[in-house]
């Protein structure tokens, strides 16, 4: 939440305080890291979940597809995060670019 805040403030000073635009930016590039480095765990806890639903017994047949199913796509909600993480650290570090050309 706070992060939303200091990108609201870096972007209407970005000309006045150009370093409070280099704070979001290191802000941002670590917040990418972390959402990175997050993706083999989830993809893990997800393979972990199937083994333990298949060694179980709890979902079998549709159900079992259906669980398999619902965990590849709540993985790929952590790629999608790590994504949009990532082109917004690019943005911002474009726009640092140019506002220190000027």
């Amino acid at each position: 939440m706070a992060s939303q805040f200091l990108l609201m403030f870096a972007f209407m000073l970005a000309n006045t305080f150009p370093s409070l635009l280099l704070i979001t930016i290191i802000a941002f590039a670590i917040t990418c890291l972390f959402s990175i480095i997050t993706l083999p765990v989830e993809f893990d806890a997800s393979k972990r979940a199937l083994v333990w639903l298949d060694q179980s017994g709890t979902a079998q047949g549709e159900e079992y597809e259906g669980a398999k199913d619902a965990l590849k796509w709540a993985a790929m909600t952590y790629v999608s995060a790590a994504l949009s993480s990532l082109v917004m650290l690019i943005f911002l570090i474009l726009r640092y670019m140019g506002t220190n050309r000027e």
